[in-house]
């Protein structure tokens, strides 16, 4: 777990993760130990928060860095219609809704752009605990793949 990383860290369920190793990430917010080089999982936990990464440059130059990842994921904590709706349901106050550069179409696009530029693969988990539940499945996968299985036999 990336130390960046502070609100709403995910609590993986102890079966998986017993103790994590929290320390700074070069790329992403999750990876696995031993494995910083090959998996780069991004968390964003609402709209408001993707909206404001996708057209900032810090966002782009780790997006950048992603791109080398075998296996890089955005892990979305929200489902498509969120995005759709745009800001209705954000964390935006609606005073400030006449002011947003960003919106829906514009998130759409950049999602595809990032998908096919950069090679992310983006989950829509729906929620928190599916965000969860989907990085564990991916983090045991990549583990199990490259990991000699002599080992995995133990």
């Amino acid at each position: 777990i990336d130390t960046r990383e502070k609100v709403g860290v995910w609590d993986f369920p102890p079966e998986v993760c017993a103790n994590p190793t929290i320390r700074k990430l070069d790329t992403g917010d999750y990876s696995l130990e031993g494995f910083e080089t090959l998996l780069c999982i991004e968390r964003k936990k609402g709209v408001s928060e993707l909206a404001q990464n996708l057209v900032d440059a810090r966002f782009k130059r780790e997006l950048a860095r992603m791109e080398s990842y075998k296996y890089s994921f955005l892990i979305l904590e929200f489902d498509i219609e969120d995005i759709l709706k745009y800001p209705v349901g954000s964390s935006v106050p609606r005073i400030k809704w006449h002011k947003l550069k960003v919106n829906s179409k514009l998130i759409m696009s950049l999602i595809a752009y990032v998908q096919v530029h950069y090679n992310v693969k983006i989950i829509f988990a729906g929620s928190r605990s599916n965000a969860i539940l989907i990085a564990t499945n991916i983090m045991k996968k990549v583990y199990e793949r490259h990991t000699p299985r002599e080992i995995l036999e133990c």
